[in-house]
């Protein structure tokens, strides 16, 4: 009865209780398909924003990276070299001497010891401050882009 007298008030059971639609109209279809044409050209603009980005940084100097730019990170303390990507960029010391925030994924043994003999390992991510003479630069390559984007 309530369900009844809120229909005629305010049309309530739409909201309480939608009726589901059968098939979609041609217009529920258009604007599908321009949602993910739209989604397709936010994700075209996004990775033509750091493209440029990075281009604008390295035109600077070898010294330069820009925000979420993959690089590569010399690890003087273990002499290795992993993957790592640029969160934050700082000018603390002055405009034309900066250091930046990274974020890469370190290898570590945790000293147990397996059935086979090898050392269990656990990868952890490491978020630390460097200089930019322990980073290079490393190709572009759109789809890797595109996950340090997301």
């Amino acid at each position: 009865m309530f369900s009844k007298i809120a229909e005629r008030i305010i049309g309530l059971s739409d909201i309480l209780a939608p009726v589901k639609k059968r098939g979609a109209s041609k217009e529920e279809e258009e604007s599908t398909i321009d949602a993910t044409s739209s989604s397709g050209s936010s994700k075209r603009r996004r990775l033509d924003v750091q493209l440029k980005a990075e281009r604008e940084a390295a035109e600077r100097g070898e010294r330069f990276f820009a925000k979420k730019q993959r690089v590569r990170y010399h690890n003087k303390r273990t002499n290795s070299v992993c993957d790592a990507v640029v969160v934050g960029v700082h000018y603390d010391d002055g405009p034309n001497n900066p250091y930046y925030t990274i974020k890469y994924k370190a290898q570590y043994e945790t000293g147990e010891v397996l059935d086979d003999g090898s050392k269990k390992a656990t990868i952890i991510e490491v978020e630390k401050q460097t200089t930019p003479d322990r980073l290079s630069r490393v190709p572009w390559d759109e789809d890797a882009a595109w996950k340090v984007l997301q």
